[in-house]
């Protein structure tokens, strides 16, 4: 794959990755290129949202352990 192509599996990475507002440039033109072309990760990216937007109002006070943290953090770094 080229610079600015990625798999669907990169893209939901990238889309979790642009919900912390993680994202560098080069990872948001690939996003974005991939999104273009791609009507299931756009659909990913709008579930994403709402879970994300449902969850803070559920539990905004509940918060990760820092080794809970760290876990899930390794965990995404193993996907990429």
């Amino acid at each position: 794959m080229g610079l600015f192509t990625v798999s669907c599996k990169k893209a939901t990475y990238l889309v979790a990755k642009k919900e912390e507002g993680k994202l560098n440039w080069i990872e948001s033109i690939q996003l974005r290129s991939h999104m273009a072309i791609c009507s299931l990760c756009r659909l990913f990216e709008q579930q994403s949202k709402l879970i994300s937007k449902h969850a803070k109002h559920m539990h905004s006070d509940a918060s990760l352990s820092e080794d809970q943290k760290k876990k899930m953090e390794q965990a995404l770094h193993q996907i990429q």
